[in-house]
């Protein structure tokens, strides 16, 4: 965890200590095949973003420990099994410099660990005895899926829309973003507007959290992000770096001759990486990415002054500047 992220995640240092030593005992729990499937990711890291945002929003009111982290696990549970189903989809062959399920277990094991592991977190989540919990979460796998197949159905479609990027990371990224903050308000027992807030406060988040993380696909070296620079490139994924230097006038007639080719190899790869780099395009992108922050604060106007609203104010500055 970078110095960034720690003072991110300082005021509830010590519930995240609780939650991960749950989360371990909870993987420990099950049998063998899954439990070590699971420990690999775990112990590949991460920057539990989304059990923060669970754990940060649940202190703007007040919320039995209980409830709040069987929400953290269960969310944690069914994003990482949307990573298993990802990485399976993608051939990825590691994440965060860790092989992935598929590579480590085998196809149709990552097909059962991530189904297992999507109804483990949706037990948790079924324990707290809120149907609006139940229904935010299950509406953002529904649309998470919507998102993943509308990805799948656009790759190497260069005349996307601006449009089309925010409605794929909105259901890719934004809406479980969303649903963390939402649940975490609902166990704090807030309601009415403040709930609202929140609610939207998480999707522009996830928004600027995303439009960062495709940034990054383009300038962060390798051994920063954890896989090759360019990544989603190389998979056929249009992201807004890309489609904003498609429309600079310097860059792209080079990007269009080389994206027309047949087939497309390290060289061409590196050469749209450097291409979109020295383009306005990574400047712009990091513009949309401040805008949606900047959304996602204003949403917090609605609360009281707190050591927990002021670290979800941070998170707005932390998602765009982030470095991995």
């Amino acid at each position: 965890m970078s110095v960034q992220t720690e003072e991110l995640l300082e005021p509830i240092a010590e519930e995240l200590r609780e939650f991960e030593r749950r989360l371990t005992e909870s993987i420990a729990a099950d049998s063998g095949p899954m439990a070590s499937a699971m420990d690999l990711i775990v112990r590949a890291g991460g920057k539990r973003l989304r059990p923060a945002l669970v754990i940060l929003s649940s202190r703007l009111g007040r919320a039995h420990p209980d409830a709040v982290f069987n929400v953290a696990m269960g969310i944690e549970f069914i994003h990482t099994a949307t990573l298993v189903h990802d990485d399976l989809i993608d051939s990825s062959p590691t994440r965060r410099g860790i092989p992935t399920i598929h590579k480590a277990f085998g196809a149709n094991q990552a097909i059962i660990i991530g189904d297992y592991y999507f109804a483990k977190g949706a037990n948790l989540l079924a324990a707290i005895g809120d149907p609006r919990i139940d229904a935010a979460i299950s509406h953002a796998v529904m649309t998470i899926c919507m998102g993943e197949l509308l990805q799948m159905t656009s790759r190497n479609d260069y005349e996307q829309s601006v449009d089309d990027y925010y409605r794929k990371i909105g259901r890719k990224t934004a809406t479980l973003v969303s649903a963390c903050c939402y649940a975490g308000g609902v166990v704090g027992g807030l309601a009415g507007e403040q709930l609202e807030a929140l609610r939207r406060y998480g999707y522009n988040l996830g928004v600027a959290f995303q439009i960062a993380d495709d940034v990054l696909d383009y300038i962060a070296t390798s051994a920063e992000v954890g896989k090759p620079v360019g990544g989603d490139l190389r998979q056929g994924t249009v992201t807004l770096p890309l489609m904003l230097a498609l429309n600079d006038p310097a860059a792209t007639s080079e990007l269009r001759r080389i994206l027309g080719k047949r087939d497309l190899d390290d060289v061409d790869y590196d050469e749209i990486v450097r291409l979109v780099r020295e383009s306005p395009a990574i400047t712009a992108a990091e513009h949309h990415a401040h805008e949606f922050a900047e959304r996602a604060a204003a949403e917090l106007d609605v609360f009281d002054g707190s050591p927990a609203k002021e670290a979800l104010v941070r998170a707005c500055d932390y998602v765009v500047e982030r470095r991995i």
